[in-house]
């Protein structure tokens, strides 16, 4: 007889070897309890749902709601991130996987539900299910002042770089985080200041740095970014957004500014919902997944060869959502 349960801290082992057997041996879950624990557990429980056969444990489903960095998303609107789902391959016939999604749904009933990275190959089964798909842009800048090793191009084909603005960042402190949770700023049904306060001044393995964006001194936006390495070269990545977008087109000059502070050879950002023009503005360029410019995607382990992230959503949002590289877990360790 086969049930499904919510699991608890408890279950940690059970599952992290279950990740390890039945899906990769090498993945990060499977190895370090303390991003396990980060990523889905608070208190005693873990969001993580598991088929059992009697004692054994054949499926899991995990997860990430956006509640679990601000309370306050639980009575005003929470986007459930799916995350690792996988059923044994010999249960594949059972319809566990859908069992389980229908879980947390049940768990979860007035909640969007989220995938952020899925395969490729994927979206007919996101789409039977009930899911819209979408696709995440890449938009880099190169920083002219540093040699570009990581970036790859045709010798004629010209880098993309910043075009003067009058928007200017200012770093956010982790001492600062009292005047973070006053912030004004005006932001998403589905993402706070207190959201990002927790999910990226606490992480406990990425080094996240945030900036507050100010134009003509009115506070309009908050950056989360972190840098990422390979060899001797140094990438920046802004990998979450929340506040008004249009003052992107404005901050060609900070983010110049903040590449020669961070040292780094470019910056990308991962995003859906920001309109190609306002970025292109501040002097981004969109890096086409199929085009003779190479600008990688994976640092962990580094793949020279541009990626594709799509995302799918079930789920009423807002007319306008952003989603970055952040949401979900794909801006997640990989290596540890």
């Amino acid at each position: 007889m086969i049930s499904i349960r919510r699991s608890s801290k408890k279950d940690l082992p059970a599952v992290m070897d279950f990740i390890a057997t039945h899906w990769r041996s090498d993945h990060v879950l499977a190895k370090n309890r303390s991003l396990m624990v980060w990523q889905h557990c608070y208190e005693d429980e873990c969001n993580y749902f598991l088929a059992m056969d009697q004692d054994v444990l054949v499926g899991v489903l995990g997860y990430i709601p956006s509640k679990r960095f601000d309370d306050e998303l639980s009575t005003k609107s929470n986007i459930v991130w799916l995350a690792l789902w996988k059923v044994r391959d010999d249960y594949q016939s059972s319809m566990l996987g859908l069992k389980l999604l229908k879980a947390l749904e049940s768990l979860e009933p007035n909640s969007v539900m989220a995938v952020n990275g899925i395969n490729l190959d994927h979206p007919p089964m996101y789409k039977a299910l009930g899911f819209q798909v979408y696709e995440l842009g890449q938009f880099y800048l190169s920083n002219p002042n540093k040699p570009q090793i990581i970036i790859q191009k045709p010798k004629n084909l010209s880098l993309a770089t910043a075009i003067p603005g009058r928007a200017i960042l200012e770093r956010i402190d982790n001492y600062d985080l009292d005047n973070i949770r006053a912030s004004h700023l005006k932001t998403s049904v589905f993402k706070t200041i207190e959201y990002f306060r927790k999910r990226f001044t606490l992480h406990p393995f990425y080094d996240y740095k945030l900036h507050w964006i100010y134009l003509d001194g009115s506070l309009r936006a908050a950056i989360a970014s972190r840098i990422a390495v390979h060899n001797s070269s140094r990438v920046l990545r802004i990998v979450d957004f929340i506040g008004d977008p249009d003052v992107l087109a404005h901050c060609g000059s900070a983010f110049q500014k903040l590449m020669d502070e961070r040292s780094v050879e470019y910056m990308d950002f991962w995003q859906y919902g920001i309109c190609s023009s306002v970025l292109e503005r501040a002097g981004f360029h969109k890096v086409d997944p199929n085009g003779k410019l190479v600008c990688p995607n994976y640092f962990e382990p580094f793949t020279a060869k541009n990626g594709r992230i799509l995302c799918c959503i079930k789920g009423s949002l807002e007319k306008s959502f952003i989603i970055c590289r952040a949401d979900g877990d794909q801006d997640r360790p990989n290596q540890l």
